[in-house]
Parts: structure tokens; sequence; C-alpha cells
């Protein structure tokens, strides 16, 4: 891969560019400032770049926006001493693909790397548009017969084992609701929905107006059930659509878990190997509130190799 890297510290960037030559990937160009940055990410168009957080002048956060402004699709890993959980946010809903905390091992190098070389960014570019394309659809007609506005916030696709791709998502240690499909046949698999128990009065707005919310036990279950069935089917209608097959999901089931374990337990019904995963992440705006949930769709090799040669 050709590389562009973003640091300020002489002897880091030394270290960086070791480590890039024994997984034989290239420097590109060095740069010290964001502004040198921007320029070099335009004139030379490197496949990734590898960005520190603390520069003179322009801040990485501030980098960052420049070379999005520059190809929204920019492949981007933060490497950075700075070690905070809304920050972590702020980067991830922006689209970096990963955060290498320093100091790092040459174990972690590589796995802030994975998926990064360019036919991978093509398997995931392709998934991305998929997950896109059924959201889009799904948005429009959620907005249309809801109260509130939906829009979908980020859409970020990843590759690797279950603790690659579960160590992606930064959400754990926070309680939810998940709604999972199991989708079989001969390339199977698993779709889920993760909603916040805490959003269910906003969701309630949102999805049924103004009829109020039944006042039994189960009800806040069962809206978050037949809503997570609506956007779900959304995605794998964009999926059928694609490989121009019929897929026909379980019913789906509802957990309360720690989020942690709800990604865990998606993993316990799959066989061990590599996987590629949509991340897209649904905001609902209901006047100044806003509800956010989590769709991951996670799919096997042989499955995104079918979409890649769709």
């Amino acid at each position: 891969m050709r590389v562009l890297l973003v640091e300020d510290n002489a002897l880091t960037r030394n270290t960086i560019k070791a480590l890039l030559g024994r997984l034989g990937h290239e420097v590109v160009a060095e740069a010290e400032t964001g502004t040198s940055a921007a320029k070099s990410f335009a004139e030379l168009k490197p496949d990734v770049v590898l960005l520190d957080l603390i520069l003179p002048g322009r801040s990485g956060l501030e980098v960052l926006e420049d070379l999005l402004k520059l190809d929204p699709r920019a492949r981007v890993v933060v490497v950075t001493a700075v070690d905070q959980d809304e920050m972590d946010r702020q980067l991830l809903d922006k689209g970096v693909h990963a955060i290498l905390r320093k100091p790092f091992s040459f174990d972690d190098f590589k796995a802030a790397l994975k998926g990064l070389a360019p036919e991978e960014i093509e398997a995931n570019r392709i998934l991305e548009g998929i997950a896109a394309a059924g959201m889009e659809r799904c948005v429009e007609r959620l907005s249309r017969i809801s109260t509130g506005q939906w829009k979908v916030a980020r859409i970020r696709v990843s590759r690797g084992s279950m603790d690659e791709i579960i160590g992606s998502h930064t959400i754990t240690g926070v309680s939810g609701f998940a709604v999972y499909f199991r989708i079989e046949g001969d390339c199977p698999f698993t779709s889920m929905i993760m909603f916040h128990p805490e959003d269910v009065g906003i969701i309630s707005r949102g999805f049924l107006g103004p009829v109020p919310l039944p006042n039994f036990s189960q009800a806040q279950d069962l809206l978050f059930a037949e809503l997570g069935n609506i956007i779900l089917n959304s995605v794998i209608s964009a999926l059928s659509n694609k490989l121009k097959r019929s897929f026909m999901p379980s019913a789906p089931k509802g957990v309360h878990g720690e989020t942690r374990f709800l990604l865990e337990a998606i993993w316990d019904t799959l066989e061990k190997g590599q996987y590629s995963a949509a991340s897209i992440t649904l905001d609902l705006q209901c006047g100044a509130d806003t509800a956010r949930s989590e769709i991951v769709v996670i799919i096997p090799e042989n499955l995104a190799r079918a979409l890649a040669a769709a």
C-alpha cells in the first residue's frame, strides 16, 4: 500500500516507517503539519493515511476533516497517545478506519492496517454501497410515516476475526436491547440492531406518532422488535437485489444485555474464521431529542466474494 505518514516526531516517524517496510508497504510522503499533509494527500492520493492527533498548528482532528473534504472515502488510521472515549467516538463517527494507541506492538500495528489493501478496500466499498442503498430506502420510508426524521449517521465496514471486529466497537459497557436475524443457506449470515432502552420514548414518538405506546410489560420489547424487523429486512433486501437471489430470514429474536455481550452472542452462532462486518449508525431526531441505534451485518468470506463478483 502507498502510505502518507503524518507525524511531527521524527523518532516515531522512523519507527513507523520501519514497521511499514517489514509489511511491504511504501511511504510515499511524510508530513509534520496539517498543511503539508493536505497538500501531499491531494497530490499523491495515497491508499492510507497514518495520522497523529497532536500536531503543530492544526490538530489531527482538523486535518482529518481537511482530508475528508478532499476525499470522503479517505482511509485514515489515527496513531495517538490520546485515550478518551468521547474522542474515539468522534473519530469513528467521522469514518476513521482504526485507532492505534501509543505505545503499540507490531501485532497492534498489523491489526490496525488490516483490511486496507486496495483489493480489500474495494470489497469493503461494495459492502458499504449495498448497506447504504438498503438504508437509504429504509430511512426514506420511515421518515415518510414518522413524526421524526431518520438519517444514517455513519456506515463502516471492517474485516477480520471475532475479536478484531468486536474490538472495533467503542460502545461497550452500554446496556441495550438487540434484535437479530439468522439467515440460513449456502451463504449464511447474521444481522442485528441494537437499541438503548432509555430511548424508547423518542422511538415511540418517532415510529408510532400520536399513538401512545401500550401500557403492558412487553410493549417496549415488541416496539424494538417490530422496528428492528423493518430495518434489518431493508439491508437483507439490498443484499438480495445485488446477488439476484432470495433470502429468508429467521423470525427476529430479542435479547437484553451489555453491548459486548450482544456482539459476542452473534459469534456463538458462527463458525470460526474471517468475516466482513458492516456497522451502520442510525439516528432518529424528534424535536430536540435524538435516539441512536446501531445495525451490524456480519457476512462470511464466501458471501463477500459473491458480492464482489456480482
